[in-house]
């Protein structure tokens, strides 16, 4: 489930995993109008994120499976409300930059400090979409 993306002026192509696509977009690495091949089709990075990898049917980002082959889009994640990681895997973005990694326990430390806010959105591996802080983390009253 690999993308291939030629950035506009560059000679060479980058390979892309479904989910460092959507952490490149999020982060603006990569830009939604951008060409993508996949399985020898071109494509806009817009349509990768938002068609089925398998069927070619339009997806929901929020979904696990493709409603109508079945094909996963990423692995079985673990809830939301689960207990803090120490991974060093929770990125954060704020106006098209990217910030991390972060281990969850530094960024509920950056949040409670508002050097994170609520609404900057964040992602980790498992996440099939990047969300706001604040519903990743809770929605205790933060500065």
């Amino acid at each position: 489930m690999n993308y291939i993306i030629r950035k506009p002026g560059d000679i060479g192509f980058e390979s892309y995993s479904l989910e460092r696509l959507r952490v490149a977009v999020a982060s603006g690495e990569v830009q939604l109008d951008w060409k993508a091949r996949h399985n020898g089709k071109e494509i806009t990075v817009r349509e990768a994120l938002s068609t089925c990898y398998e069927c070619g049917k339009e997806i929901n980002s929020l979904d696990s499976a493709c409603p109508s082959c079945g094909a996963p889009f990423r692995a079985v994640q673990p809830s939301l409300e689960s207990t803090a990681s120490s991974a060093l895997d929770f990125y954060v973005g704020r106006e098209g930059k990217l910030f991390g990694p972060y281990t969850e326990v530094a960024a509920r430390n950056y949040l409670a400090d508002g050097k994170i806010r609520p609404d900057d959105l964040c992602w980790r591996p498992g996440m099939d979409t990047w969300l706001p802080v604040s519903h990743v983390l809770g929605s205790t009253n933060f500065r």
